[in-house]
């Protein structure tokens, strides 16, 4: 197996955040998705409520609504003027290096992990630090922290997370608005390229919301990791939800092709299908159990030439 930095040769390529023409913002959005080259029409997509993959398995289609439950859009307006230039090991561009210190709108995807106390870890703040507030007479002195997990090339660090918000619950284009505030960010890793986002909210109804999902998530994910495990390697099986172009939620299926790594730490190459604000989405792998697997973007070696590929992490086979 090939070490951590010379991974670096196979996995090289194009990162899928969606970056915005500077002062277009939402509205260059549907532009992006009209005028996809990667795939056009996007036939390989599903929207959420339509979810159909010729599976007769309850389970798994529960699994993917659950997955999708969590899934969010993440939105950030600024550029962190310590991206580094190039990607770790590579001589590529780091993603929107040429953006840093600039106000620019840019999407990801990202999953929430778990919902805590506003105490916890934020003493300091009596009431919720979310931007609804921040000129407010009478902020709101009961609020949740809530911790998103995607890819460092998303949120590089706090000062992106403090000009950044996900969207919950965007299924298709009629889903109310329903916006959590990143606040700060804890864990990021440049060469694993992840990033745990601490986001807030005052609408404990959305935090309880959340961690009812989190528990139904982790549940179901139990039940058809045991149904599955012993044929993991023969189905293959690949499954992304995420927001392509920061529009609405799709859901897209494969198979994951190569694995590659050293002992425990491993990334993928996939079939399935990923756009331009992909980047930051759990590539999830039927059968396997605790995963972090985040989607990077499409690889542009010789030896994995245009086949999605995912970050580095653990390798947790229960």
């Amino acid at each position: 197996m090939a070490s951590k930095e010379s991974l670096s040769k196979y996995f090289t390529g194009t990162h899928e955040v969606q970056e915005c023409l500077e002062g277009q913002g939402e509205i260059d959005l549907q532009t992006h998705l009209a005028n996809c080259k990667k795939n056009p029409g996007h036939e390989e997509f599903l929207p959420v409520n339509y979810l159909c993959f010729g599976y007769q398995d309850n389970d798994l289609n529960g699994f993917t609504k659950a997955l999708a439950d969590l899934t969010v859009m993440i939105a950030v307006q600024f550029t962190s003027p310590d991206r580094p230039e190039f990607v770790p090991g590579t001589k590529d561009p780091y993603p929107c290096c040429n953006t840093r210190g600039q106000n620019s709108l840019r999407t990801g995807t990202g999953r929430v992990l778990r919902v805590t106390e506003s105490t916890k870890g934020m003493e300091d703040y009596r009431s919720c630090p979310c931007p609804e507030y921040e000129h407010s007479d009478t902020p709101s002195k009961v609020w949740c922290k809530v911790e998103v997990l995607t890819s460092r090339h998303v949120i590089f660090d706090s000062s992106e997370a403090r000009q950044s918000n996900c969207r919950l619950w965007f299924d298709d284009d009629e889903s109310p608005v329903v916006n959590i505030y990143g606040w700060d960010v804890c864990e990021a890793d440049t060469q694993q390229d992840l990033c745990l986002l601490y986001c807030v909210t005052h609408v404990i109804g959305v935090a309880g919301q959340l961690e009812e999902m989190v528990g139904r998530f982790y549940t179901i994910n139990k039940k058809v990791n045991e149904k599955y495990k012993s044929r993991r390697d023969v189905e293959r099986l690949t499954i992304i939800v995420s927001h392509p172009h920061g529009c609405s939620k799709q859901v897209s299926v494969g198979h994951w092709l190569h694995k590659q790594g050293e002992g425990r730490q491993t990334r993928y190459t996939y079939t399935t299908s990923t756009c331009p604000g992909s980047s930051g989405a759990l590539v999830y792998r039927l059968g396997h159990w605790m995963f972090n697997h985040l989607h990077i973007g499409t690889n542009s070696s010789i030896t994995f030439d245009g086949l999605n590929y995912s970050c580095l992490h653990w390798e947790q086979n229960m």
